[in-house]
């Protein structure tokens, strides 16, 4: 019995370890914020034997570093070498880690959506810490982990001009349930091989996780600030409202592509318009006839801008005070313009509208606040910070969608079934932290109930309208909903409700027991006289005879929808009138009495 009694505590212990140890894991945010085209949140990693380096999440396979020889090899020509400013260089020299012995060569850089130029990398295992327990026994530690070390990479833009890079790339890991990255040492053969462990797959193998998946939310480091959110295992439900897209990964599972995007539009959330109209569609195949009905693209959290077709991009910035920088392939913002201020600052959004795969009729909208797409521009791109559009218009057909879409966008996985997630993600006002697992098998995820228009109150001011009130958009653009449409119908039709109530009110009791009526002390129809209580009497006088005033039209004045105490309007309390005693009552009939009316 006692031998039983211990069996099950054993397992009881185990079940509940398990379960303490398959909670999602969260990533560490930097502290710094990196450019020169941001500035970013970015993540920060602890590497061999207690190396914090600071890196962008996130791609699959590989994790791309600048290693020790990247500074000197990009600072020649004696600007200051930004990586190690950032805090972004991996020193193999003093490193815990391997170089394996593969032939399989390594590529230059992480994402072949940008234009960059330099030698091919070096394979690299060290140990990876997640977390800031480095110990042995630390949870959330991958060793063997897989990397490519950059010596002398550097990015290439139109003018010609080569710039260094910030910082890396961490992977997630791949596609469908990889744990590792093998090598033949011989061709044909497995015998042998090399394998190099890959994060997501290596920390549910080790039950670390519970499932081989992550939920980020890449926040924004400008003026509205938002805070970043990565969890492997599972994911913050309140880092995604509104309706979930879920993307089936395509193989040969190397990038996250295949996001079928629609539209694009220029929306208002509330308030007046900087604008000349609310809303403005059509811009995604704007002055492009070959575009078919949607466009195939990737998300990459590694890659900083918009990658559209330069029409898309000529089209938005039509609408915009920005000018075409064709050294750079960027727009600039044009900050003398009275315009520039009024979108940036107002409830002025650029909306995504993506097709379900698995249903063409249904859409999902996410919206990027123009406030997080006024970034800002620093050297060695330019001389001085200078506002831009991160609207990338020299593309070459590697479209995609980087960090200035993820300000506002929700991006999860589950690498198991081969499916990625997209959803609005909240702005500031972020209703706190709810954390869950993601199931192993999921192909959806549920998202939050909160209002995204309202996680933006009091970071955005919202311009007048015409009538200079600053009203709610009847738009549901992104987190935008028809929401306080309703409220305020529903608000209005309980007040009509309740003044027909009143008059009927009145009516019956003026009928049937001759009793007048006053409000706020106010008496606006006196008793009848004693003589006149339940007569039946008829006269040939009309009733504009009676009460004169009501023989003409007269306008009616408005009750206020705001106020909380609604007081009628003197000129119709100062021109209540006392029924004279010598006429007589005409009766309402009974079936103009609303069914409703109580007395």
């Amino acid at each position: 019995m006692k031998s039983l009694t211990t069996t099950i505590a054993s397992l009881a212990t185990s079940v509940l370890i398990r379960s303490a140890d398959g909670a999602p894991r969260g990533a560490r945010w930097s502290e710094k914020t990196l450019g020169p085209d941001g500035p970013w949140n970015a993540m920060a990693v602890t590497l061999g034997n207690g190396q914090d380096v600071t890196v962008y999440p996130g791609k699959m396979w590989e994790s791309f570093f600048p290693g020790e020889g990247y500074c000197r090899n990009t600072s020649s020509e004696g600007r200051p070498c930004y990586a190690q400013q950032a805090g972004a260089i991996y020193n193999e020299t003093a490193g815990t880690g391997d170089q394996p012995q593969i032939d399989f060569q390594a590529a230059s850089f992480f994402s072949s959506n940008m234009v960059a130029d330099g030698t091919g990398g070096a394979r690299r295992t060290d140990t990876l810490f997640l977390g800031t327990d480095t110990s042995e026994w630390a949870g959330d530690k991958v060793e063997g982990f897989d990397m490519i070390i950059m010596s002398n990479t550097q990015l290439q833009y139109p003018n010609g001009n080569k710039y260094p890079l910030f910082a890396g790339c961490l992977s997630f890991g791949s596609a469908p349930a990889v744990v590792n990255q093998s090598f033949q040492v011989t061709s044909g053969t497995n015998a042998g091989a090399v394998n190099m462990s890959l994060l997501a797959g290596t920390l549910f193998e080790k039950n670390s996780i519970d499932s081989q998946t992550f939920g980020m939310h890449m926040g924004s480091a400008g003026a509205k600030k938002v805070p970043g959110s990565l969890w492997f295992g599972g994911y913050d439900r309140n880092r995604a409202v509104n309706d979930m897209l879920a993307i089936p990964l395509p193989n040969p599972y190397y990038v996250f592509s295949g996001a079928p995007l629609v539209d694009i539009s220029i929306d208002v959330v509330k308030g007046g318009s900087p604008f000349p109209w609310n809303s403005k569609g059509g811009l995604l195949a704007s002055g492009n006839s070959s575009m078919g009905n949607h466009l195939n693209l990737a998300i990459d959290p590694c890659l900083p801008y918009l990658n559209l077709p330069k029409s898309t991009c000529d089209a938005i910035a039509a609408e915009i005070p920005v000018t075409y920088n064709s050294g750079l392939g960027l727009y600039l913002w044009n900050t003398a313009s009275p315009d520039y201020s009024r979108i940036v600052q107002s409830p002025s959004v650029l909306s995504f509208s993506f097709v379900d795969p698995d249903n063409n009729s249904r859409k999902v909208n996410i919206s990027v606040p123009f406030t997080h797409l006024n970034l800002t521009l620093d050297q060695p791109l330019v001389d001085k910070p200078t506002p831009y559009f991160p609207c990338n218009a020299v593309s070459n057909g590697n479209y995609a969608l980087g960090r200035a879409f993820l300000q506002d966008a929700f991006f999860g996985a589950n690498l198991k079934t081969a499916v990625y997630f997209l959803s609005q993600a909240p702005g500031p006002n972020i209703n706190g932290e709810s954390v869950i697992v993601m199931d192993e098998d999921s192909r959806t995820l549920e998202t939050s109930n909160n209002n995204w228009a309202n996680s933006w109150d009091g970071s955005w001011t919202p311009l007048p309208g015409p009538d200079g009130k600053t009203k709610s958009s009847d738009s549901s653009t992104g987190g935008g909903s028809v929401g306080g449409t309703i409220a305020g119908a529903a608000v209005g039709g309980v007040a009509g409700l309740m003044l027909l109530t009143f008059i009927g009110f009145t009516v019956r009791r003026y009928q049937n027991y001759g009793k007048g009526v006053s409000l706020c002390g106010i008496s606006l129809i006196k008793d009848k006289p004693a003589a006149y209580h339940g007569a039946n009497v008829r006269d040939t006088k009309s009733p504009g005879e009676y009460w004169p005033q009501q023989a003409e039209p007269q306008t009616v004045s408005e009750l206020p929808l705001n106020e909380t105490v609604w007081q009628l309007p003197a000129e119709i309390s100062d021109r209540a009138v006392e029924m004279e005693a010598n006429h007589v009552v005409h009766e309402m009939p009974a079936e103009n009495l609303g069914r409703n009316s109580h007395y």
